[in-house]
């Protein structure tokens, strides 16, 4: 084992106030076992521990807080997350954050101290190569198992270290405190990593870290076991740096889910009601197995921190799913003035509402034709927090009868059934931007109405208005005759299951390589699309997304924000807005537009993916037809090609 300390400086003044990051190794380990972590984080200032030269906890600790600086962050991995636990017992004022990786807050069994022992007797006469194989079934992922690099790394550190070494980190491990007692006394930002396969360090020793620390995030980690930082550092590396960059005193700026990652929150804000610092965890409830009366309730204790906002609410989806169906459903328009800026900018499929006082009157003109519409919420994805602002994407379906004039014309008396997706930007109460895809072209059918005389009659309002669309040239696909990308952009991704959907969706809409549907769908999957679609499996799927490409062959794709949360229904759920623009160049599912126009068309889009066990299960996804017609009729107003 190295002795030395490993250090990452800076190179320049712009670090200078940040603190350096200290890593703790594991039971035979050194610097190799976080290199390539290190090369994900880019930290200006990154220091391995040397893990020897004591017998127990205690005076390891204090043997590496000697040569601490006088503040620095700590990660600490298995053997040296037990170990950063005894740092912060011993100076807890000079850790600024605390991440402890495949870990465990429990003593060493008693049963432990023989198996140990004789592990180290066996390795001193045989190697310290049989001692990781031994043992090596245990250490990584099943899918890792036969990975010779790792596999080779793993081995050299242990030879190196070699078994007096062991037999000392042995000594540490089995002689360890029982740290749950005093897990609640740690009171800064504190994030917990465990591999999805770990089992070394049970997960539900993970838990007791989590339910102890009052503001912990726990993670797991997709395609690891016991070796995470080795096994899958992109992963690690995505939530390290939203631990090392978020708040002293406010965890909550993290990421807020990992792929297939069982994954749980608490606030260390705690500004709940009346509820003990050291006991509360953040819930945040989900739409899907909730009734109405839960997700809004009338008594429940907040169960996140919501600095600013109404006492009412008690999480963000609360907070969502209460005042849309205030607004919607109970017809409390006014709350919009308490509930959006004065500025508030509102981006929809047909045009853009720049005021609260405009985006109050739009909500009144569409609820005239409907008054018995009803609006069920289906789903809220969201991430941020109560401190840098929230983001939610708001699944609804809506439903309703056409009895009262308004702008579908006359009243059929008909029956409809569409789906919204509403994207919002929230600080303290207020949405101060939102994004509205609705399903408007599945109305219009349902009602029986002909979606060209209602598209140009909204084209020609907005062509009498000064508005045209008219071909300004070559759109963002590629430039020149340069082709699409190799690589997707993933910098919006927060974790790994959003860069995997970035990719995916890079290598269909982009790449137009539609057989990347039969590789991340599961073979039964759902596909619920406009016009109330309900589709089922590959084939059906693959068809509507070529389709909807074959109606506008050359457009780009372009991806604005991802949010993703773990799902109580299992794996996670990842919300994603993107927006087309191309040119109606041929024919495919948007049938109602009829022969090729050439017309220039943007298309704004909103999709819901559930990921689960590594494949989407449902796919949500709303465009809105009638605008892209609405579109292609104003195009022709304003080159008088069109029909006034």
């Amino acid at each position: 084992m190295n002795t030395h300390v490993t250090t990452q400086l800076a190179k320049s003044d712009r670090h200078a106030s940040i603190v350096p990051l200290l890593l703790l190794p594991g039971t035979v380990c050194d610097e190799r076992l976080f290199a390539p972590l290190m090369a994900q984080l880019d930290y200006p200032d990154m220091r391995v521990m040397a893990m020897t030269g004591a017998s127990t906890a205690p005076e390891l600790a204090a043997r590496i807080l000697e040569s601490a600086p006088d503040r620095f962050a700590l990660a600490g991995f298995s053997l040296g997350g037990i170990v950063a636990l005894e740092m912060m017992a011993q100076a807890p004022e000079r850790i600024e954050r605390l991440a402890l990786i495949d870990t465990t807050p429990r003593p060493d069994p008693q049963a432990n101290a023989e198996v140990r022992r004789k592990a180290v007797e066996k390795a001193r006469i045989e190697g310290m190569a049989g001692y990781i194989l031994d043992a090596w079934e245990k250490l990584v992922s099943p899918r890792n198992a036969g990975n010779p690099e790792l596999k080779a790394a793993i081995i050299a550190m242990a030879r190196d270290a070699g078994a007096a070494v062991l037999a000392a980190q042995s000594d540490v491990a089995i002689n360890r405190a029982d740290s749950r007692p005093r897990l609640g006394a740690i009171a800064v930002p504190v994030l917990i990593l465990a591999g999805a396969d770990e089992q070394i360090c049970p997960l539900d020793a993970h838990e007791e870290l989590f339910a102890g620390i009052a503001g912990a995030r726990f993670f797991t980690i997709p395609k690891a076991g016991h070796f995470a930082p080795l096994e899958n550092p992109a992963a690690v590396a995505r939530h390290m740096r939203a631990w090392l960059s978020g708040p002293n005193n406010d965890h909550n700026a993290m990421p807020a889910a990992d792929q297939g990652a069982t994954m749980s929150e608490s606030d260390s804000t705690n500004k709940g009601k009346g509820v003990s610092p050291t006991s509360r965890k953040e819930e945040v409830l989900q739409v899907e197995r909730h009734d109405y009366v839960d997700l809004a309730p009338t008594d429940r204790p907040r169960g996140q921190s919501l600095d600013g906002f109404d006492d009412i609410y008690t999480d963000i989806v609360d907070y969502i799913i209460r005042c849309t169906h205030r607004i919607w459903d109970e017809r409390d328009i006014g709350l919009i003035y308490t509930h959006y800026t004065h500025n508030c900018v509102l981006y929809g499929t047909t045009g853009t509402i720049y005021n609260r006082e405009d985006i109050v009157r739009d909500t009144i003109q569409r609820l005239v034709s409907f008054p018995e519409r009803r609006g069920m919420g289906t789903q809220v994805i969201w991430n941020g927090n109560d401190k840098d602002g929230f983001f939610t994407s708001h699944l609804v379906t809506g439903s309703g009868r056409h009895t009262q004039y308004g702008h579908f014309g006359p009243p059929t008396g008909k029956p409809f059934v569409s789906r919204t997706i509403a994207d919002c930007m929230i600080f303290q109460n207020k949405i101060y931007r939102e994004w509205v895809v609705a399903d408007t072209m599945a109305i219009i059918q349902q009602l029986g109405l002909d979606p060209h005389h209602f598209a140009m009659k909204t084209a020609k309002a907005k062509f009498d208005a000064g508005l045209t669309s008219l071909d300004i040239g070559e759109n963002r696909r590629f430039v020149g005759q340069t082709p699409p990308a190799e690589k997707a952009d993933t910098s919006l991704a927060h974790n790994d299951v959003e860069a995997q959907t970035i990719e995916m969706l890079h290598e269909v809409f982009t790449k137009r390589m539609f057989g990347r549907i039969a590789q991340d769908y599961a073979p039964n999957a759902q596909y619920h699309g406009p016009l109330m679609k309900e589709l089922y499996g590959h084939a059906a799927i693959i068809h509507q997304h070529l389709g909807l490409i074959g109606s506008l062959p050359d457009a780009s794709y372009e991806i604005q924000h991802v949010a993703s949360n773990p799902c109580e229904e299992g794996g996670t759920k990842v919300a994603v807005r993107w927006i087309m623009e191309g040119h109606h160049l041929g024919y495919g599912i948007l049938g109602t537009l009829g022969d090729p126009t050439g017309k220039r068309v943007q298309v704004m889009g909103m999709s819901h993916y559930h990921w689960k066990n590594g494949r989407i299960a449902d796919e949500w996804t709303v465009y809105d037809e009638l605008s892209l017609l609405t579109q292609v009729k104003l195009g022709q107003l304003a080159d008088g090609s069109g029909d006034e």
